[in-house]
């Protein structure tokens, strides 16, 4: 296996993939990748509908702004390259310095996300119980110990903001779900 890192834009993962796929096949290229990953996975998540609560599966892109391509020879990587670099939301690939040539993922680490990946266990729950006005206490990261309230909830990124107070101004905070703790 010779897994490569690709940087695409975020949140357009199953595009870019799709999109190279189209562009391999058009070429007559499709032969010189043997897979493309979009790191996904199945979660459980909570959907507010007005006053009701809905849990609802969904795929969710754990590794979000990158790709993952099994070539089928590394010397196919530099005409790969060319052809990838003029696609709409290819960035680049992932290489050890920047500007010089990529090298493959170590199997080390790339089978943790393929295993992740392809993985048909139950979806994890990925639900939050937190309410806006909530007080909470930051448990990691440079404000650990400082308490505040919750203001805003993006459960699509699982995050919440936090207002604290900072030489006596209220200071938003976006943190991780796991970096807070309910008071």
């Amino acid at each position: 296996m010779a897994w490569y890192v690709l940087k695409v834009r975020a949140a357009q993962e199953k595009k870019a993939s799709l999109r190279i796929r189209q562009e391999l096949e058009r070429l007559g290229l499709s032969h010189q990748v043997r897979d493309i990953l979009v790191p996904m996975e199945r979660v459980l998540e909570d959907k507010k509908s007005g006053k009701a609560v809905k849990r609802r599966e969904r795929d969710r892109v754990f590794l979000p702004g990158y790709l993952f391509l099994d070539l089928a020879a590394e010397e196919y990587l530099p005409e790969l390259s060319q052809v990838l670099r003029g696609l709409p939301d290819v960035l680049y690939f992932v290489s050890p310095v920047r500007g010089e040539a990529p090298v493959p993922l170590p199997e080390n680490e790339i089978l943790p996300i393929l295993t992740r990946a392809r993985s048909t266990a139950a979806p994890m729950d990925v639900s939050h119980t937190f309410e806006i006005g909530q007080r909470v206490r930051i448990v990691e990261g440079p404000f650990m110990d400082y308490e505040g309230h919750i203001a805003e909830i993006y459960p699509e990124k699982q995050r919440v903001q936090v207002r604290v107070k900072i030489f006596n101004r209220e200071t938003p905070l976006e943190l991780a779900y796991h970096q807070v703790k309910k008071l």
